[in-house]
């Protein structure tokens, strides 16, 4: 096998996981919306900062094994692996999260809220207690 087609299967697959990986990440911030909830804002803004962080290793990718150029069967093959992770593996995954999360979510839940107002509460007797760096 000549040493271009080489490079070239090799950036194809390379695609194909970095669409099935940057799926699977994204299951796991549905996870994270399942499990508490999220204001239409705050699932815009999650979504603009994932995206944004997803497109650094897609551009790594094309620039590294594709000499900066994009080519339109790099692009088809980031797409058709996020649709076979998709359509799947992602259902068994995800059904099997669901199972280990969903039956600890209240007690998950409590958790966080438990060491969240703790934080709150430490934060809150630290206040005014100190002037100019000494305790009162």
């Amino acid at each position: 096998m000549s040493e271009i087609i080489h490079g070239q299967v090799t950036f194809l697959l390379v695609t194909l996981c970095c669409g099935m990986a940057l799926i699977f990440f994204y299951e796991i911030l549905r996870l994270l919306r399942w499990m508490f909830k999220h204001t239409v804002i705050v699932i815009w803004i999650e979504d603009i900062l994932y995206w944004a962080a997803a497109s650094i290793p897609v551009f790594y990718i094309f620039f590294v094994y594709n000499d900066g150029e994009i080519r339109w069967y790099g692009i088809l093959m980031l797409v058709v692996g996020a649709w076979l992770y998709e359509n799947g593996i992602s259902r068994p995954i995800r059904v099997r999260l669901v199972k280990i999360f969903g039956s600890h979510k209240p007690l998950l839940l409590k958790w966080v809220k438990s060491k969240i107002k703790k934080h709150i509460k430490r934060k809150g007797k630290n206040d005014g207690k100190e002037k100019n760096g000494q305790k009162c």
